[in-house]
């Protein structure tokens, strides 16, 4: 007998001997396995179906939307933007996350440094982390960096933008959703940046589709809000980062769309110059990799003096 037939056969009677010992643990994971795979195959219905069926025909009638810059409808937006932002109807594929990587979903090694070399806080689940454990199994990558806060803290917008998507997404993970977009001249770079800010612990926000913002306003409380798991989610802030060269932008009940976007490292938001794109930003020298960033203290002031971008929680030091 060949290895690899002996190792089969040892592998078979091992599992008959296990199975017939201790039945009660076979049947439960039968059942599990079942139930996962009837649940995969219902996800790719509605899939099926959304493509097939909503998707050509998707308009939204808003006229706060439709009157504001760059806005186009969701059905002229590519599918491959869908399942990059991961908001097709259905549980994730591996298509998905292709696409994702494709469209800049990796690490970068970038690391938060802030202007006076003071401490704020900073990620503990961080940028393209593998999530596959936390989605049952189902390929998935950590799309922001989660910032762990208390309840209630103000979260600050990044920089000046315009208020161009509001959530409450009851049945999706990221709870309350704020997305900001920010011209090339508000971002100083030569790409449209829309900074995403999810699970708000309030609904609705104090903010209204197409209200300015400026760098360092408050856009709502801090909190834990969205679909959770079995164990109870901190409260903490997850921010994330798309660019494109194009001005258009969409959005569905599933979540917004950036016509021909790219993930972006969030810490990424806060260089000054190029490149931005996480392919070459990956391949800068580890100096590189530290852009100061700068900060709104609880007493009102932005450092540096003049700064356009801060981070989105304030210093609470002296």
């Amino acid at each position: 007998m060949k290895k690899r037939e002996f190792l089969k056969f040892l592998f078979s009677a091992t599992s008959l001997i296990f199975f017939s010992t201790f039945p009660s643990f076979s049947k439960s994971h039968k059942g599990k396995f079942k139930g996962k795979k009837k649940s995969r195959k219902k996800g790719k219905k509605k899939r099926e179906y959304f493509i097939n069926n909503i998707y050509p025909n998707l308009n939204i009638d808003s006229p706060q939307h439709q009157k504001l810059e760059g806005f186009v409808q969701p059905n002229t937006i590519s599918l491959e933007i869908y399942k990059m932002a991961g908001i097709l109807p259905g549980p994730p594929i591996s298509e998905d996350t292709k696409i994702q990587k494709k469209r800049g979903m990796f690490k970068t090694g970038l690391k938060a440094k802030f202007y006076n070399n003071k401490k704020l806080v900073v990620c503990d689940d961080c940028w393209a982390i593998d999530y596959s454990y936390k989605r049952d199994g189902r390929p998935a990558y950590h799309k922001g960096r989660d910032l762990p806060m208390k309840f209630d803290e103000p979260v600050l917008a990044m920089a000046d933008g315009t208020v161009v998507g509001l959530f409450e997404n009851l049945m999706s993970r990221k709870g309350v959703e704020v997305v900001l977009r920010h011209t090339p001249q508000q971002s100083g770079t030569k790409y449209y940046i829309y900074t995403q800010y999810t699970h708000f612990n309030k609904w609705p926000l104090d903010l209204k589709i197409g209200q300015k913002i400026k760098v360092g306003d408050v856009l709502g409380p801090n909190g834990n809000s969205g679909k959770k798991g079995k164990k109870v989610r901190r409260p903490a802030l997850h921010f994330a980062a798309f660019y494109s060269k194009s001005p258009n932008w969409s959005f569905f009940k599933g979540g917004f769309l950036v016509k021909d976007g790219y993930w972006m490292d969030p810490i990424s938001f806060y260089r000054n110059e190029e490149p931005f794109d996480n392919k070459s930003v990956k391949k800068l020298k580890s100096k590189e990799k530290s852009p100061t960033i700068g900060y709104k203290t609880k007493s009102g002031k932005i450092l540096p003096e003049g700064a356009k971008k801060v981070w989105p929680f304030a210093y609470d030091g002296v």
